[in-house]
Order: structure tokens, then sequence, then C-alpha cells
């Protein structure tokens, strides 16, 4: 992310790279497994015209602090307000987060849910990971702990875009294969772990009482439209927006058409 400022905020234990632009309103941008805050790089520069946008990367992933053992949802959910404290940021917040992102906002509206202003849930699920999925992270975690990051790029790449994203997008494909490869092996384990604990947060939807967008990319194989639009059926004030012809990484793979669903939330919930 070209011209980003970084900076390092000490949380419990460690301490977070995150970037800080802009003035306004804040909007928190939470990204995604198993990736850093570069996923952002279409998002942060056009939002920092009017808002103050802060995007870290999660304990262990990209610049912050390494970790090992299991690192929970809530984790990073607490992991965000030390953040926010860090940066004086006593307003509530947007909170734009994405996939594994999404689990830790579900954390963060349970735990602290006096610092949100409004909620944008990008390709992501409330429901807990099924047996079967949770042994796959299980496995995947001891996987890449003995082979390196490059099982997560093999088994994950292909699932995180659209089916034609290298012919069309090979920039894009690219860019998540080396985030992916950038990231290590004892993060990806970590957040595997964590995300095969996490809570199932289906009863949490209905208890929802902030404004909330939904993002989803139409051919995301991941958290699938029709799982999102039974999320949105569940929020009282909510609506999908959904992204034709992208995958999971609608920032990366459709950043106009994203930016500009978000862009309306914003000003109507301003």
């Amino acid at each position: 992310m070209k011209g980003r400022i970084m900076k390092m905020i000490s949380v419990d234990g460690g301490q977070l790279a995150v970037l800080d632009q802009g003035a306004g309103p804040p909007l928190l941008l939470v990204h995604g497994f198993p990736l850093d805050q570069s996923m952002w790089r279409n998002q942060w520069q056009s939002f920092a015209t009017d808002h103050r946008v802060i995007v870290p990367d999660l304990r262990g992933f990209g610049s912050s602090s390494a970790v090992t053992g299991t690192v929970t949802m809530a984790q990073h959910a607490d992991d965000l307000l030390a953040l926010l404290d860090g940066l004086d940021v006593r307003e509530p917040v947007h909170l734009c987060a994405m996939s594994m992102g999404g689990y830790v906002a579900f954390e963060f509206l349970r735990r602290h849910p006096s610092r949100l202003k409004s909620l944008i849930l990008c390709d992501t699920k409330a429901a807990a990971d099924a047996p079967e999925a949770a042994a796959n992270r299980e496995k995947m975690a001891a996987d890449v702990l003995r082979e390196g990051a490059v099982v997560a790029e093999k088994a994950m790449l292909s699932k995180l875009l659209a089916a034609d994203a290298p012919q069309r997008q090979p920039d894009v494909v690219e860019h998540v294969r080396q985030m992916i490869l950038g990231t290590r092996p004892e993060t990806i384990a970590s957040a595997q772990r964590g995300m095969a604990a996490r809570a199932d947060m289906t009863g949490l939807l209905t208890q929802i009482q902030l404004p909330t967008l939904l993002i989803v990319g139409e051919l995301d194989v991941i958290a699938t439209p029709q799982e999102m639009q039974g999320m949105a059926d569940r929020i009282a004030k909510s609506r999908l927006a959904t992204i034709a012809r992208a995958g999971h990484l609608t920032p990366l793979e459709a950043p106009a058409e994203f930016n500009a669903a978000v862009r309306e939330f914003l000003v109507e919930n301003a």
C-alpha cells in the first residue's frame, strides 16, 4: 500500500502494526485469513478522504508480533479494543470485516458493543464450524507447521477467488498468493485452531440493532450468497449487496463495486 503510514501499537503481550490514515468518523477494516492489511489496498486511500481509516494486521499476521499456540477470535476482538484505545479512538467506529475478520467482528460486538456505530460484514459466516470442517482446520494447522505456508496456498488460493480470476485478474491472484506465502506458518496454525474453536454466533444475529451492511461475492464458494442472505434475514437493520463476478475476496476482486456499496452505507449512517 504505497504511501501508507505505519504505527506499532502495544496490545496484551504483543504489538499490532496498523495503518492510521485520514480524518473523520473512524472506519476500522479487519482482514481475512490467511491474509494481511494489504488486502484493503483498494479501500484505505479512497475512504481516507473523509474517514479516519484504521487498518491493522491482526495478531501474528503481516508485520504484527509473532504468535504460537492458539489465538481465539475473542483475543483478536480484545486486541482491536486495545488498538482503538492506543490510537485514542473513543467514538464508536464503523467496523468493516471480511471472512475471519467477520468472526472477530461478532466477538467484538458481543464483548464491546458500545464501541460500534455500524457493521459491514463481508463474505463471512455466523455459524460455527461443523465437526468435519473443524477437523480439516486442525489438519491444516499440523501440515503447515510441518511443511510451511505453501500448504495453505495450495489448499486455499483457488477457493478465495472467482474461477476465472487467473485469466481475468492475474495481478490479484499473485497478490493473494504472496499474502498467503508471506504469512508465518505458526500464525496460520494458530488462526486455524482459533477458528475451529469459535462460538456459533447465529443466535446473536437477531439481537443486532446496529445498521448492518452485508456484502458477498456472487461466486463465493466459502461464504455463499445463500448463507449471507440467511444472515441478512435475521438482522433487523440490514441489507445484502451481492457483487457480480466476484468470489470470496470482494474488496480485491471488485473494488469499485465494493467501495460504492460501502460508501453509500456510510453516507446513510454518518
